[in-house]
């Protein structure tokens, strides 16, 4: 494109800090329809995230899906604007339940958010993420002000009776506004009601005095013979920006009465709050620097007079009334720094009621870990190629690492269903287990009942997620190998990788997942030799290597529960390719099942099924078929005939709920859900016996085609080739598909 002048103005273009300058007069006249021009800081940010939307779930990454699912359908959605701070929601969804409080005017307001979290946990990040969504953001300020403060402040000069006179003026009172409201719900059918807008009372309640510079305006330097009126008084309409206002980070390099005042409208973000000399106990500038947090908090306000001369801000003589601040605070700490802050205090009670702590835990999600895994590799000038479980069990260490050992379900399992992985995992103590975490996340999914009073039968019920997340409290996940450490530990086995001789005809340097298992190995044994190592990290190591463990030898093949995970996955993936039509064969045994078991339920002795007949589909009377019905059951582990007959009338009902949705979403669904698909997968229990079979079929299959081709006959050479082929594209390279078929024959893991 050749150079031009206007359009590289146009292209250069920058938009204004100052959006528009109106009159208080104006001010008060748009609040009737717009109230959200007089918002506090906290209901600012939660309209800024919310705007920006959730996620689309349908465009993620295919290997995000099922756990983003897992997280909406548990009511934990995935906002766009918290979409790079990797394993987050249930944090984000934390912090949001205390802004929107702090918005609707609860005691949250007064609050300081202190994220706490180890090194490495992403609280720094999360702060960040939340000051970019306030970027850009335009608030109504007073101006001239200090502090930049809402012009809502202003009607505070006014009695009382004045004010309501103003609402009543504006239609703006408490009637007026459900008055409104009910006209507007008018002929409004189903969710779709508006709630009440806020009255001028609502707004006036949160708000505070005028600074002495906002008062001074109103009522001095006046022209000759005039008299104080607000109408006048210059209204700027300005977007927050890091660079002037409304979004401070709190440094060495300023007194927290700077970062507040210029945080005043946003955010204050305040880094390692308790990690300075104040946090040991000793008497410094920064006591009264907390000090003064407190009287943000509490009083939403601040002694004026705190110049940017550093010496005048703890000086009691230089301040001048107070100025009003409305910000989130958010302190950033770790659980040492701040208990040794709250044991040095004389009244600890003072700052832990002005305090609203959350836990920001390390990731625990194996697609999150792996996925800010690869963003890092992908900033790299070098890199191997990786196999496709390379990165995924490096990730599934580090998450495991991080949950609580002790349970009755392994702790892999555990980390793939909150991976949003649909196992069925029957409760060994169904009673125990309701009775202690039904109250938070609902009861555990349960198939059975009691058919009479006097001989109840034993319920069986099933994990759950929200179980799991119940039964081990806030706390998991806040210590373990953290995201530093691993992306530490990834480099260096990138760097080994590029560094190694090259094999004849290998083009390409290339990290297999049995080479990064014997890698970790190595690193997490010499990191057990690291000085100074508290007893924590002394007991996530020694996990790390349990979890780790290799074969013992060449006759006791079991591994720990990171290498037995690498055989089940390796094993399905040899299993798809030899079964390509999978899905296919699944879901005709899946409606063979249904219509079998229907038929048996209702005591008939004839059904009808759906047959293949020369590539049409053809309905044929058959005879219930008693006999099939009993092999998918035997693959089910369902051992006695209750347990059969009971499944068999159970399927249906449990089908009801998706035929359900299916009609909702054909008579034109406004949710904007995605279609609700019936499929062999609905039914996890039925699914995990179609599996099975099908599998162990398969697995006969694999065994013969791994065979020396010598022993194999013409149209099985062309299917092994054919499958090769078919795992080459799953991601493997030449030398990675060598290292993982010769390790699954070592193993011989087709016979598992």
């Amino acid at each position: 494109m050749a150079y031009n002048e206007q359009e590289f103005k146009k292209l250069l273009g920058l938009e204004s800090v100052v959006v528009e300058k109106i009159k208080f007069g104006e001010f008060l006249a748009r609040l009737r329809e717009n109230p959200q021009i007089a918002d506090t800081a906290a209901a600012t940010l939660v309209r800024a995230i919310e705007s920006k939307g959730e996620v689309d779930i349908k465009s993620a990454p295919s290997n995000l899906r099922p756990y983003l699912n897992m997280l909406k359908k548990m009511g934990v959605p995935t906002w766009k604007a918290f979409k790079n701070v990797r394993g987050s929601q249930r944090t984000v969804a934390r912090v949001l339940n205390h802004l929107r409080a702090a918005a609707a005017n609860g005691y949250q307001l007064k609050l300081a958010l202190i994220l706490k979290g180890g090194p490495g946990s992403g609280k720094g990040t999360l702060a960040n993420a939340i000051k970019a969504c306030l970027e850009g953001e335009i608030v109504y300020t007073v101006a001239g002000c200090p502090v930049h403060e809402n012009p809502i402040n202003l009607l505070n000069l006014l009695p009382p009776d004045r004010i309501s006179a103003i609402a009543e003026a504006l239609e703006m009172t408490s009637e007026d506004r459900i008055k409104q409201a009910a006209a507007s719900n008018k002929g409004e059918k189903g969710d779709k009601v508006e709630k009440p807008k806020p009255s001028l009372q609502d707004l006036i309640a949160i708000s505070g005095q005028p600074c002495q510079v906002c008062w001074s305006k109103v009522m001095e330097n006046l022209p000759d013979g005039s008299t104080p009126n607000l109408m006048d008084i210059e209204i700027l309409a300005e977007r927050l920006s890091s660079r002037k206002f409304g979004i401070s980070t709190w440094s060495k390099d300023c007194t927290l009465a700077e970062a507040l005042r210029k945080g005043s409208r946003g955010v204050v973000d305040m880094p390692e709050i308790f990690g300075s000399t104040a946090a040991q106990g000793q008497q410094s500038e920064s006591v009264d620097e907390i000090d003064l947090l407190l009287e943000a908090t509490n009083d939403r306000s601040i002694p004026a007079g705190c110049s940017n001369d550093k010496d005048s801000c703890g000086s009691k003589v230089s301040r001048t009334g107070m100025e009003p601040i409305d910000a989130i605070m958010i302190g950033q700490t770790n659980d040492g720094a701040f208990d040794r802050f709250i044991k040095d205090q004389a009244d600890p009670n003072k700052f832990t009621r002005r305090f609203a702590p959350i836990n920001v835990p390390y990731i625990t999600s194996v697609s999150e870990e792996e996925a800010a895994y690869l963003e890092q590799v992908e900033v790299m000038r070098e890199k191997p190629h990786f196999d496709p479980m390379t990165l995924k069990i490096a990730a599934l260490l580090a998450v495991t690492s991080r949950m609580k050992k002790e349970h009755e379900v392994d702790i892999v399992s555990r980390a793939r269903m909150y991976d949003g992985e649909q196992l069925v995992v029957e409760m060994k103590n169904p009673v125990a287990a309701s009775a202690q975490n039904s109250g938070a996340f609902g009861r555990p999914a349960s198939i059975g009942g009691s058919s009479s009073t006097n001989e109840p039968k034993k319920e069986v019920m099933f994990w759950s997620v929200g179980q799991f997340w119940a039964e081990a409290g806030e706390d998991e996940g806040m210590y373990g190998l953290n995201m530093p450490t691993m992306l530490k530990l990834i480099s260096e086995a990138v760097e080994l990788a590029l560094r190694a001789p090259s094999a004849p005809g290998e083009d390409q340097k290339c990290i297999s997942t049995f080479e990064m298992l014997t890698f970790l190995r190595v690193r997490i044994s010499a990191m057990q030799k690291t000085p100074g190592l508290t007893d924590k990290e002394k007991e996530v190591l020694k996990n790390c290597l349990e979890y780790l463990k290799g074969p013992t030898s060449s006759t006791d093949t079991k591994a720990g529960l990171i290498e037995e995970e690498y055989r089940r996955v390796l094993r399905r993936q040899l299993l798809e390719v030899v079964s390509p039509d999978f899905d296919r064969r699944a879901n005709e045994i899946f409606e063979r099942y249904r219509v079998h078991a229907r038929a048996f339920s209702s005591g008939d002795k004839k059904c009808f099924e759906i047959v293949d007949n020369g590539g049409r589909k053809e309905k044929r009377e058959k005879s219930v078929d008693t006999a099939f019905l009993l092999d998918i059951e035997t693959w089910m582990k369902l051992s006695t005939q209750t347990e059969r007959e009971q499944f068999r009338r159970s399927v249906e009902t449990q089908i009801t709920p998706y035929l359900i949705a299916q009609v909702e979403h054909a008579e034109g669904d406004e949710t904007g859900e995605d279609k609700v698909e019936l499929s062999w997968r609905s039914l996890p229990k039925l699914a995990a016996g179609i599996s099975a079979k099908l599998n162990d079929e398969a697995a006969k299959k694999l065994g013969r085609l791994l065979k020396s081709e010598i022993e194999l006959n013409d149209e099985e050479k062309i299917q092994r080739r054919e499958a090769l082929e078919r795992f080459s594209k799953l991601g493997y390279c030449e030398h990675c598909r060598n290292v993982a078929l010769t390790y699954f024959n070592d193993y011989q893991l087709w016979k598992f």
